[in-house]
């Protein structure tokens, strides 16, 4: 890989190898922001410049008395033009060099505050939220949020803004996966409850929520339109034992031992 292709500010991040590629935010996110600013401060600059020019009519006209009249609201509306155009160039500005670097061994991350950089080993979940949009019926895009927690609880989010955001996070979760699952089995085997937000599981059994049922009683765990449901092997379903999957952190790690114990269906 070419590193000189990387920004420059990530060559200061040390301990993670090799990088091997690098995700900029999308240059319509930055573009749009800063074209907005322009948009609101040229828009502020004709507002004020209107009012002066209603108020010079009015003064001549009606003296002095019109200039405060006329001024008025048209000052109103530039300096609040002016603070959004203030508020989108700032937006432009921080997002600018915003962009992830992944490593051999973990990753990077620029943001306003500087670059933060994680191992792989130091991360502890990936929760993904993949939402799909409809309007009228109408597909109309796909959203993606990705949360990543470190084992400090710090957080890293990363969303569409990102270029390719999703190949970002598959290779993110393919690093992570080994050695989560890995911790994870290990837990299991030793008796100790696993918890994966609202949903916890041990060899006693699967909790969603405020539910717990034995793994005797479970005839499948099915994961049917980003909702995972439990259903019994009488054929009924537990009440309210279900949980959005985006709410469920390691959700892959959480389905492969699932599916070992009691099978998994994927609707």
């Amino acid at each position: 890989m070419d590193t000189q292709k990387f920004p420059k500010a990530f060559t200061s991040v040390n301990g993670l190898g090799a990088p091997k590629r690098y995700f900029p935010i999308k240059n319509l996110k930055r573009v749009s922001s800063l074209v907005a600013g322009i948009i609101f401060i040229g828009g502020s600059v004709l507002a004020f410049l209107f009012g002066v020019y209603k108020a010079y009519l009015a003064y001549q006209k009606h003296g002095p008395a019109m200039l405060g009249d006329e001024l008025t609201w048209p000052v109103i509306i530039s300096v609040i033009l002016f603070l959004l155009g203030l508020a989108a160039c700032w937006s432009a500005s921080v997002n600018w060099k915003k962009g992830v670097v992944l490593f051999d061994g973990g990753i990077a991350v620029r943001d306003r505050k500087g670059i933060q950089s994680w191992r792989w080993e130091d991360i502890a979940s990936l929760t993904a939220a993949v939402t799909r949009h409809y309007s009228s019926g109408i597909y109309t895009g796909t959203s993606h949020v990705y949360t990543l927690f470190n084992q400090g609880n710090k957080r890293i989010v990363l969303s569409d803004i990102y270029v390719k955001v999703e190949e970002l996070a598959r290779a993110i979760e393919e690093c992570i996966y080994p050695l989560l699952y890995s911790h994870a089995v290990d837990q299991y085997n030793a008796g100790k409850i696993l918890v994966f937000g609202p949903v916890a599981a041990s060899k006693a059994g699967i909790q969603i929520g405020k539910k717990t049922y034995s793994w005797r009683e479970v005839k499948e765990v099915s994961i049917y339109q980003g909702t995972m449901k439990i259903s019994r092997k009488d054929g009924g379903w537990f009440s309210g034992a279900s949980a959005a999957a985006a709410s469920i952190p390691n959700l892959r790690i959480l389905l492969t031992i699932i599916n070992q114990i009691v099978g998994l269906k994927a609707g």
